[in-house]
């Protein structure tokens, strides 16, 4: 069974991860950067429209485009992306953190962030049906990172709208 973390985990711990940044950068492209592998590549591979992607982690998950990103940002001197290359890049090391306490084998999302440095393919999922997708959403790896995600966005939030006491 592979374990995945999803949105909350992805938010919750990527807005941890980017604490020294997050006030400097603005906040919705940093959300969608810390999702942005996901949204590239998850649709890409359920449709099936190559057999060259043959994982939910490939060019989204790459550093290339993480590296491009924040390349763009310092050319055209634009916050939006660097925000975004910095979500992204929390969502490449979240990931590589679930590969390795999941134990699954060798780490797609590594052989996707070092992509083509090791070759010019991707990792290889054998499970596609609806099944294997909705039983990787009831591992306790990725019930427990959702829930500790929502726990720490739901203290983001407090913290910011908390009553100021004297």
């Amino acid at each position: 069974m592979i374990a995945r973390m999803f949105v909350f985990g992805h938010l919750g711990f990527g807005h941890q991860l980017v604490a020294p940044w997050h006030r400097r950068l603005p906040a919705w492209p940093l959300a969608i950067g810390m999702l942005l592998p996901d949204l590239i590549d998850k649709p890409l591979y359920y449709a099936g429209f190559s057999d060259f992607i043959t994982s939910t982690r490939t060019f989204g998950h790459t550093g290339l485009l993480c590296l491009a990103m924040f390349g763009m940002s310092y050319l055209l001197r634009k916050r939006t992306l660097a925000a975004l290359g910095l979500g992204m890049a929390t969502h490449l090391v979240l990931d590589f953190v679930m590969d390795r306490l999941s134990g699954d084998g060798p780490s797609s999302a590594l052989t996707a962030a070092i992509w083509p440095l090791r070759g010019w393919r991707f990792a290889v999922y054998d499970y596609m049906t609806l099944g294997d997708i909705v039983g990787s959403l009831l591992s306790p790896l990725v019930i427990v990172t959702e829930v500790l995600g929502m726990g720490l966005l739901a203290w983001a939030v407090w913290r910011v709208w908390r009553p100021v006491t004297s």
